[in-house]
């Protein structure tokens, strides 16, 4: 039974060069035709390629399959199997967390007339941040601090932050700092030393929903919107104020826009 190429890529839903590469791998060894040089592959070569389509779907590498083919015994199968089902669970929980993410960008969306320089009581948990005095600051120490590449790498999973010293509620004055965040409830599977960061308790905390185009942020007319929202509760700030951002697009007039919270943690009745 001989199978031309395009046949085997075809069915497989592959492309030629696919097959090739596969070939150059190891993992497929094809029949010459005398006078062609064209490939040619017997019935074997079906499970093979569907074995190594398997594979690939559970993440396993060109190099891992080899190994399965060829180098491995079936202790050290059990073991590469183990470590990949560990990889894949970690990896949908990551989703999951990516997912979470997702759905309150969705609500947000719908929700949005509503809850636009709307302050609320809301529970945000833990926040744990890195900052800086500015983002060139941040942006210097990209290269050399290998967390920040990391949280840089993680969005939304992380998030863009501007920090207000907690006296700009008071009328008082401070520079405002800049950094990025993370929440403990996505801590599990960011897998950084907690330690490095600077910990914000906001598990209760007033959180405005707010709206920027080309990255003009007006605090204060956010926090003419918060003062009376906490005296009327009877609330007063805990730690220092900061922003997480929640999505952003360019619209049809090439501006960027940017939805984001003011988040400040409170103490109180």
């Amino acid at each position: 039974m001989k199978i031309s190429i395009g046949t085997l890529s075809r069915a497989f839903n592959l492309s030629d060069e696919a097959l090739r590469f596969y070939e150059k791998k190891g993992l497929l060894k094809p029949s010459r035709e005398n006078g062609t040089g064209y490939r040619t592959f017997e019935k074997n070569d079906i499970q093979r390629v569907s074995n190594i389509r398997r594979l690939k779907n559970q993440n396993f590498s060109l190099e891992e399959i080899h190994d399965v083919y060829y180098c491995i015994d079936e202790n050290q199968l059990l073991s590469l199997y183990s470590q990949k089902a560990a990889d894949t669970r970690r990896e949908i929980l990551y989703q999951k967390h990516i997912l979470s993410h997702m759905d309150k960008t969705i609500s947000t969306l719908e929700h949005v007339h509503t809850l636009l320089c709307q302050p609320q009581i809301a529970h945000n948990g833990i926040a744990y941040l890195l900052e800086y005095a500015s983002i060139e600051a941040m942006w210097a120490q990209l290269p050399k601090n290998p967390i920040l590449k990391t949280l840089f790498h993680q969005l939304p999973l992380t998030s863009f932050t501007t920090l207000l010293p907690r006296a700009h509620l008071d009328g008082g004055t401070g520079s405002m700092t800049k950094g990025i965040l993370f929440f403990e409830d996505d801590a599990d599977v960011l897998d950084v030393d907690l330690s490095q960061f600077r910990r914000i308790d906001a598990s209760r905390s007033v959180t405005c929903l707010f709206r920027l185009e080309n990255g003009q942020f007006d605090p204060e007319h956010l926090l003419a919107l918060i003062r009376p929202f906490m005296k009327e509760h009877h609330l007063r700030a805990s730690d220092d104020l900061f922003t997480a951002q929640l999505l952003s697009y360019i619209n049809g007039e090439e501006c960027p826009v940017h939805y984001a919270q003011l988040i400040v943690p409170v103490t109180g009745e």
